[in-house]
């Protein structure tokens, strides 16, 4: 089982975000439109929010909390990550034909 690679994550416990520019080149409109989504579901939420690729280079995005925050919203994170994927399907399948296309060695990193 291949492990899953991490583009961004946003999170409210180290109040930071990180992007992984090490994956490949992403336009920088790319960028911010997903942290920014990512920003919003954590906001809101708590938590931490991850953006990456799984088994089979599918695109995934996940919200989750440290075991003992009892201030995280279990169920706005799963209404917003379903908003985010629903209004930014098209983004999310491009980005699984990019990261395809990174591992296959097909662009420039």
């Amino acid at each position: 089982m291949e492990d899953n690679q991490i583009l961004a994550y946003v999170s409210q416990y180290k109040n930071k975000y990180y992007f992984n520019d090490a994956m490949g080149k992403l336009p920088e409109a790319v960028k911010n439109e997903i942290l920014s989504g990512m920003i919003f579901i954590t906001e809101e939420a708590g938590g931490v929010t991850e953006l990456g690729f799984g088994p089979g280079d599918e695109v995934y995005l996940d919200s989750y909390a440290e075991e003992d925050d009892l201030g995280y919203d279990q169920v706005s994170a799963r209404l917003l990550v379903s908003e985010f994927e629903r209004e930014h399907s098209e983004l999310l399948s491009q980005l699984t034909l990019w990261h395809r296309m990174i591992r296959k060695g097909g662009t420039d990193r």
